[in-house]
């Protein structure tokens, strides 16, 4: 059985998650529960939240993050944390670059419209089933996909240690870094 908000709270801050209380609010009857937890080392920033639903007592997924500009040693550092965890309590990953990526391709081939739809549910089934990875660094950092993100951090020995989303996109601009970004967000457009 999954564990309650409390309990996930406490799961991810033992495998080496700081959780983020004054960013978070818990849930209740009428409002969904969102945690903020991060693991900032010289390795990297790894950023996770937690989102449970109004009035249900368990929380079963959470969602990792680091920024495409992270030094490539942010992936030891999330496969540590995701193994220490996997050993407190069983967890599977399912990595959403891995559909966004093909759904990207069958877009570019128009076999999925532009908010990608348009597959069987069998197709579906199939593409979710080989965004469940298992919980191995090296298997990552092969990159069996070429997904030009991961490909950006594998290759990023030095990188900054910075939170993702709109700090990254702020960073990116203020060093004048768009062209070097933008062709690899044109290719995976």
């Amino acid at each position: 059985m999954p564990p309650t908000e409390a309990g996930a709270i406490v799961l991810l801050e033992e495998a080496g998650m700081s959780y983020l209380k004054e960013r978070s609010n818990c849930q209740t009857e009428q409002n969904y529960g969102s945690h903020y937890f991060e693991q900032r080392t010289a390795n990297g920033l790894v950023e996770a939240n937690l989102t449970t639903a109004p009035g249900d007592p368990t929380a079963d997924e959470f969602s990792l993050r680091f920024s495409v500009l992270s030094p490539t040693s942010v992936v030891d550092q999330t496969f540590d944390f995701l193994n220490r965890l996997h050993t407190l309590s069983p967890i599977e990953v399912y990595d959403t670059e891995i559909k966004n990526h093909i759904m990207r391709q069958l877009r570019q081939s128009g076999k999925v419209d532009k908010d990608f739809d348009g597959l069987k549910e069998e197709d579906e089934q199939a593409i979710d089933k080989l965004c469940f990875i298992g919980l191995n660094a090296d298997d990552f950092k092969r990159n069996e996909f070429q997904i030009m993100k991961r490909e950006r951090v594998l290759n990023n020995i030095e990188g900054v240690v910075i939170e993702g989303g709109s700090a990254t996109i702020d960073y990116i601009e203020k060093k004048g870094l768009f062209d070097r970004f933008l062709g690899w967000i044109r290719k995976e457009l």
